[in-house]
C-alpha cells in the first residue's frame, strides 16, 4: 500500500490521473490509466479544524490525502469544472453534496447520486458536509466487460441489457466519440431504505478486493460492478431519470417530484416534498404549475384519488378504511374531495364502475 500525506489535492490528481488543461479556470481534462478505481472523498466544516480526505484505490495504485490548511480548503472551493475519458459513477454516503454539472448545481443528500458520462463538465462543491463515493470506469473497460461473451452466462442475466444502467452505458460506448451531454440521475425509493443499504454493501465489498486481492479477484469485481448496475436499475429500490443536459434543471426536478407523489399516493405535505428535494414549497408549487398545470395540492391530490380508486374497485376495503388509508382525518373529507373530482360518493363509485370493470353485482 503506497499511502501518502499531500500538501494539496492537485498533487495526487497529477499522479493518479494524466491532467490535461492543468492552468484553465474553465475545464481541465482527466485521463485515468487504470481500468477501473474508487475514490472516497469526506469534507468537514463542523468541527474545530476543517478538512478534506480523498482516498483512491485501483489496481495501479492505492493512496490518500489529508487537507486541513484554510488557505489550501479556500482554493478547493474554487476548483475548475472538469470532464474525463471515463464514466463515473457517484453516490452520496453521509451528508449532502452539491455538484456543479455544467451550469447547473445539484444537490444530492444521502442514499442518491448519478452516472456522468464523458462529455459533461463538473465538480463537486464544498458547501456541504459529506462522504462520497466514487466509481470510475474507463470506456474501454466498460466496453470490453458488456462485450465479453463469458460475463452473461444465466438466463437471469440475459436481461441485464434492458436494465437503465446497462443501456445508458451501451449507448454511450456504442461511438468512440459521442457528442452527447447526459447522465442518470437515481434516487431511492420513498421510504425504502433498503437501497443504500445494498450500494453500501457492494461498494464496501468493491473496496476490500482491490485492497486484499486475490487469485480471481478481477472476475469478482466485475461481478460487483454487475451487481451494482443491476441495483441501481432496480425500480423497487431506486428512481432513475435520464438526464439531457439541454433539458434544463425544472424537469428533472418535476420528475422527482412526481415520484414521490406516486410512491406516497399523493399524501407528502408541502413542507415534507420541501425536505427531501431540498427546494422551497413555493418553488416546487411553481414546478408543478409548469409541468401539471396544476398547484402542488391538487396534482398530489390525482395520486391520492388514483389509490382511492384502486381501492374501490379492486378490494373490498370499506369507504372509511380507505380514508383512514390514505390519510384523510375523517370520512367527511373525504367523501367531499371524491365527490369534488367524480360527481358522486365514493360508494356510488364502486357500485357504478365495479360491475363495469369485474362484472360483480355488489351490495
Amino acid at each position: 500500500m503506497n499511502a501518502e500525506q499531500s500538501t494539496s489535492i492537485q498533487q495526487l490528481n497529477s499522479r493518479l490521473f494524466e491532467i490535461h488543461n492543468a492552468n484553465s479556470t474553465f475545464n481541465q481534462y482527466y485521463h485515468m490509466s487504470a481500468p477501473f478505481s474508487a475514490v472516497v472523498e469526506t469534507y468537514r466544516s463542523d468541527l474545530p479544524q476543517s478538512y478534506f480526505k480523498m482516498a483512491y484505490f485501483s489496481p495501479e495504485d492505492i493512496s490518500h490525502v489529508l487537507i486541513d490548511e484554510e488557505d489550501l480548503l479556500s482554493s478547493m472551493k474554487r476548483r475548475p469544472l472538469h470532464q474525463h475519458d471515463f464514466f463515473e459513477f457517484m453516490f452520496v454516503l453521509q451528508g449532502e453534496a452539491t455538484v456543479k454539472i455544467e451550469n447547473t448545481e445539484r444537490i444530492y443528500p444521502a442514499g442518491t447520486g448519478c452516472i456522468v458520462n464523458c462529455n459533461l463538465r463538473h465538480v463537486e462543491l464544498l458547501s456541504n458536509d459529506f462522504r462520497i463515493f466514487f466509481l470510475n470506469l474507463s470506456r474501454e473497460y466498460v466496453r470490453s466487460l458488456l462485450n465479453s461473451p463469458n460475463i452473461f452466462q444465466f438466463t437471469v442475466e440475459k436481461s441485464a441489457s434492458l436494465c437503465s444502467v446497462f443501456q445508458f452505458l451501451y449507448e454511450n460506448t456504442s461511438q468512440e466519440n459521442p457528442v452527447k451531454k447526459e447522465y442518470l440521475d437515481f434516487f431511492p425509493v420513498f421510504q425504502n431504505t433498503a437501497s443504500y443499504q445494498k450500494v453500501y454493501a457492494l461498494e464496501e465489498r468493491i473496496v476490500k478486493t482491490i485492497l486484499s486481492p486475490s487469485i480471481g479477484a478481477t472476475f469478482l469485481i466485475n461481478g460487483l460492478i454487475c451487481r451494482l448496475f443491476d441495483l441501481l436499475s432496480s425500480e423497487t429500490l431506486f428512481h432513475i431519470s435520464m438526464v439531457d443536459i439541454d433539458s434544463g434543471n425544472d424537469f428533472l426536478l418535476f420528475t422527482k417530484l412526481t415520484h414521490l407523489l406516486e410512491d406516497s399516493d399523493g399524501r407528502l405535505s408541502r413542507r415534507e416534498l420541501s425536505k427531501l428535494l431540498n427546494y422551497s414549497g413555493d418553488y416546487l408549487n411553481r414546478i408543478s404549475r409548469k409541468y401539471s398545470g396544476m398547484t402542488l395540492f391538487e396534482y398530489g391530490m390525482t395520486f391520492c384519488l388514483r389509490k382511492a380508486e384502486y381501492y374501490l374497485l379492486k378490494t373490498d376495503v370499506s369507504v372509511s378504511e380507505i380514508a383512514r388509508l390514505l390519510g384523510f382525518t375523517n370520512r367527511s373529507h373525504f367523501y367531499r374531495v371524491f365527490k369534488g373530482k367524480h360527481g358522486m360518493t365514493p360508494k356510488e363509485y364502486r357500485i357504478k364502475y365495479r360491475r363495469w370493470t369485474q362484472g360483480e353485482n355488489l351490495k
